[in-house]
C-alpha cells in the first residue's frame, strides 16, 4: 500500500508554493499518496492549523506521514520537529502547532505516548544545501515528508528529545476557575460555528453539569451588553431562532453554534479570542 502523506498549510491557492511543494514530494516519492486536508490555513495560524491537525489524524490510515507547516519563524532558530503518536508521524516547526496532540491522552486502541524528535538539518547541509531562507515549506519540510514516506526512521534523520521540550502554547487548554472556564477560540468555519479549545470528551459533563441554572458567555461584549445566555444541546435543530448553543461537533471539540445563524458574527467572535463560559447564579 502507498504511503499517505497528508498537508496542511497557509499557503493558500492563489500562488504557486502548493504546486511547488507537490513538485517537491513527487520527485522524491513518486508513489505517495498525497491528500490536502487544507492550506487556507489564516496566515500565521498555528491555533488553527494545530486544530485542523489534531481533529483529522485519526481519519487517516496508520502511518500517514502529516506535513503541517503554518511557520511565522521560518529561517529563524525554531526547530523542525516530528512526533509520532496514535501510529501516525507529524512533522511540523516546533512552535505550538503540535500542542493539541501532545495533550490528546484519549485511548482508542492505538499507541499513545508521543515520541519526539529534532529533524534541523545542519545549515548548508542535505536538504538546506539549496534552501530558501523563506520557504522551509518546500525545501526543507517537503524533503522530509519524503523520505518518512519512503520508511526513514525519524532517529535516522535527527535526535530523539524529550516531548516534553515541544513548544506548547497558552491556547492549548482551558482553564477552570470556580464556577468559569477561560477557554480559547481556535476556529470558525464557514457555518459561524465556534470551535472552542475545550476537548468534549473532557469538558462536555463539566458543562452539562451547569446547564441547569444556564450557563453565560464572557466574549468581551460592549459596554451595556448583557453576557449572552448559552444553553448546551446535542444538535442545532433544538436551538430557537437567536438562541446560541454550546455543543459537542464533529471535530471532537465543543463548539458555540446557532441554528442557521452564525454565532461567530452574533457573539463578535473570531479565532484566537478568549472566552470565558461561567454558570449563572
Amino acid at each position: 500500500m502507498p504511503m499517505t502523506i497528508a498537508m496542511i498549510t497557509d499557503f493558500g491557492l492563489t500562488d504557486p508554493y502548493v504546486g511547488q511543494i507537490k513538485g517537491v514530494l513527487a520527485g522524491h516519492a513518486p508513489a505517495a499518496r498525497l491528500v490536502d486536508i487544507c492550506h487556507d490555513v489564516a496566515p500565521y495560524g498555528i491555533a488553527q492549523a494545530a486544530f485542523f491537525l489534531q481533529a483529522s489524524w485519526r481519519h487517516f490510515p496508520p502511518n500517514t506521514v502529516f506535513m503541517a507547516v503554518v511557520d511565522p519563524g521560518v529561517g529563524g532558530p525554531r526547530r523542525v520537529a516530528c512526533l509520532t503518536k496514535h501510529r501516525q508521524i507529524f512533522l511540523a516547526p516546533d512552535n505550538g502547532l503540535l500542542g493539541l496532540l501532545l495533550e490528546d491522552h484519549s485511548q482508542d486502541g492505538r499507541e499513545a505516548e508521543p515520541h519526539a524528535y529534532d529533524l534541523t538539518p545542519e545549515p548548508g547541509e542535505g536538504c538546506t544545501a539549496d534552501a530558501s531562507a523563506t520557504f522551509h515549506g518546500r525545501d526543507v519540510f517537503a524533503p522530509l515528508a519524503a523520505q518518512l514516506a519512503l520508511g526513514e526512521e525519524p532517529q535516522m534523520l535527527g535526535r530523539e528529545i524529550d516531548a516534553g521540550e515541544l513548544v506548547r502554547l497558552p491556547w492549548v487548554t482551558p482553564v477552570q476557575h470556580g464556577a468559569g472556564v477561560d477557554a480559547h477560540v481556535l476556529h470558525v468555519d464557514r457555518f459561524g460555528n465556534v470551535v472552542l479549545n475545550a476537548d468534549s470528551e473532557a469538558w462536555t459533563d463539566v458543562f452539562a453539569g451547569w446547564n441547569g441554572p444556564g450557563l453565560t458567555l464572557d466574549s468581551g461584549m460592549p459596554d451595556g451588553e448583557a453576557a449572552p445566555v448559552l444553553r448546551m444541546v446535542h444538535h442545532y435543530e433544538e436551538l430557537a431562532p437567536g438562541e446560541v448553543g454550546l455543543l459537542a461537533g464533529s471535530q471532537g471539540y465543543l463548539e458555540l453554534g446557532m441554528n442557521m445563524q452564525s454565532a461567530a458574527l452574533a457573539l463578535r467572535l473570531t479565532p484566537g479570542k478568549p472566552v470565558r463560559i461561567a454558570r449563572r447564579g
